[in-house]
């Protein structure tokens, strides 16, 4: 169902908003936040989303820059990959990566201030 939604807005952009000129009060046009919103988040919420900021583009509207909120994935995703990577011996993001290993640096003193710091504080 996403697909022939996608087509409906293409053929509007190419046919029927090029006579009309920029008229949209808003960035991205209402067109392009159609079919980001819909590409991006599936045909009912992209419908959905799209169709609330078309209500939101009226005369009384300050308009301005509003771009497509980013998909978010769910808490059972996060929760599965979580369990997977744990399962296959890999680290997950919630944990750093040495937590109960020792290694040879740590055991003897620290030549750099980084070798102090641990890895999840350092952005690694």
């Amino acid at each position: 169902m996403k697909y022939p939604l996608l087509a409906l807005i293409k053929l509007y952009q190419w046919t029927i908003s090029p006579l009309l000129g920029p008229v949209c009060k808003y960035y991205p046009s209402c067109s392009h936040y159609g079919y980001t919103a819909i590409d991006r988040h599936g045909a009912l919420k992209g419908t959905a989303l799209t169709a609330w900021r078309i209500l939101r583009c009226n005369p009384w509207s300050l308009g301005g820059v509003d771009h497509v909120p980013p998909r978010k994935r769910p808490r059972w995703h996060e929760m599965l990959r979580d369990a997977w990577r744990a399962r296959k011996g890999g680290t997950s993001a919630a944990e750093p990566a040495n937590e109960g290993q020792t290694s040879p640096t740590s055991q003897s003193s620290p030549s750099s201030p980084a070798a102090e710091t641990p890895s999840h504080a350092q952005g690694a």
